[in-house]
């Protein structure tokens, strides 16, 4: 299969791991990183700051090369190497694509800066809880699709209402990143509580953008 000559190839070049990172770290590392980017996107959107969108680039650009080399050079071989991972690099790689190509206007700004990460983040929820269903947890990999559900609803109100999603997307995106990660690794709650935090969570953070705003 191609996922396994990708991972041959990876495991071949990639330089040994020191292990220090535990999974759970591995996961709250990946939450703490959501919600400051997030925040941080979110803040720099409602500066108006003209240069805003390479500004909320720069940020992304120091985190997410924080995160990677987190990952290559402390987590452990079977988190570097499972097929979430993959699935999560090749959203976020064509996330990223879409995000360049609206720097250069390419692409419009809503889909390249917003619809596309929500898109991913769904996307790579899904795709994690149908790795983790199918690996025999059950638990942890429901409360993944839940959040990915979650994910592609919040997508699809920014679709047909993008103007409702705006005043505070990027927080809501924020606690579609993170809350997922946090409950997995932090609580024992079932798949359909978890998926109701994470709602609850998003649908507060958009409330609360409409009503400020």
């Amino acid at each position: 299969m191609a996922a396994d000559e990708l991972r041959s190839r990876l495991q071949r070049v990639a330089p040994a791991t020191s292990g220090r990172l535990t999974a759970s770290e591995f996961l709250l590392s990946g939450a703490a990183a959501g919600l400051v980017g997030w925040g941080g996107t979110q803040a720099i959107a409602w500066s108006g700051h003209a240069d805003g969108a390479l500004l909320a680039s720069a940020l992304w650009t120091v985190i997410l090369g924080g995160f990677v080399g987190l990952t290559v050079l402390h987590a452990p071989d079977p988190v570097r190497f499972s097929d979430a991972m993959l699935a999560w690099g090749t959203v976020n790689t064509t996330a990223a694509a879409l995000t360049v190509a609206g720097l250069f206007g390419v692409v419009p700004g809503q889909l390249a800066f917003w619809h596309a990460w929500v898109a991913a983040t769904a996307v790579g929820y899904c795709w994690t809880g149908g790795v983790l269903e199918g690996a025999g947890q059950p638990v942890r990999g429901r409360g993944y699709l839940g959040a990915g559900v979650v994910g592609l609803g919040l997508l699809a109100i920014g679709a047909v209402a993008f103007p409702l999603v705006a005043p505070a997307g990027y927080l809501a995106l924020g606690a579609l990143h993170a809350l997922p990660m946090v409950l997995d690794v932090r609580t024992a709650l079932p798949a359909v509580h978890r998926t109701g935090v994470v709602g609850v969570a998003v649908a507060a953070m958009l409330v609360a953008g409409v009503v400020i705003a």
